[in-house]
């Protein structure tokens, strides 16, 4: 069993400062795959602070036997995220651009940051959803491929097939975009 699913079970016993481990552990890569998959950073705060409440409201649902903690609560984000899209769809919101041309996203330690950070997200839009999903889990919340799996409810071999098309995909639209 490893710490995260240790700390998920003593957390359903009622030991707060467990999961106070891990929130402090999973906030940041939570946060970095909403935010790239959102590209709002106060969307991306809300529904990483929704996250963890879920987590802890049905951590006793919980089962190490099922897969890790970490694709467990993951699977959470993805599908939160997914019905926060489907409303937004809904509502007819404006783009999503808001942070980026208001300058709220991460700051860039130079404007080619900036611009290459700008090439990569439009570079990820093109993407299919499924082989986006796969690229910000493995790159932006540094998940493993069997976490990715999990979280995704596909197989090792899947997660490997779409993370080496989509690497092509947005390697040959980032050299189109003049990034080599």
């Amino acid at each position: 069993m490893t710490p995260l699913e240790e700390l998920a079970l003593r957390t359903a016993d009622g030991d707060r400062d467990a999961f106070a481990e891990i929130y402090g552990t999973l906030v940041d890569p939570v946060y970095r795959y909403l935010y790239w998959n959102l590209e709002c950073r106060e969307d991306a705060e809300d529904l990483a602070e929704e996250v963890f409440l879920k987590c802890l409201l049905n951590i006793g649902a919980y089962d190490p036997k099922r897969g890790p903690f970490k694709a467990w609560a993951f699977r959470i984000a993805h599908n939160l995220m997914v019905d926060h899209q489907r409303k937004r769809s809904r509502r007819g919101r404006e783009a999503l651009r808001d942070d980026l041309e208001n300058g709220a996203s991460p700051a860039p330690e130079s404007l080619e940051d900036g611009e290459r950070a700008q090439a990569l997200r439009e570079s990820l839009e093109g993407l299919p959803s499924n082989q986006k999903q796969v690229i910000v889990m493995k790159y932006f919340a540094e998940m493993s491929n069997a976490e990715v799996a999990k979280a995704l409810g596909r197989s090792e071999g899947a997660v490997n097939a779409m993370q080496h098309r989509a690497l092509r995909r947005l390697g040959k639209a980032l050299e189109e975009q003049g990034w080599k």
